[in-house]
């Protein structure tokens, strides 16, 4: 299973994927798609993290920080 996520930011284009894929010699065993709810808190955390960078950039230009 594999899935991307984008956020177009001011500063940059933001791509998160994540990949579940089978291990070592098991690469016929099929991995099922999770539900939206197990990859939900990993998304919220991702589109969290690029508001965060996104607005400490914002802060460091209007005052000049960092």
């Amino acid at each position: 299973m594999k899935q991307s996520w984008t956020v177009s930011g001011t500063y940059a284009n933001w791509t998160m994927t994540v990949d579940i894929s089978p291990t070592g010699d098991r690469g016929d065993f099929a991995v099922p798609d999770w539900p939206g709810e197990k990859l939900g808190p990993v998304v919220g955390h991702f589109f969290e993290a690029v508001n965060f960078y996104e607005v400490s950039r914002d802060a460091q230009e209007v005052y000049g920080l960092g």
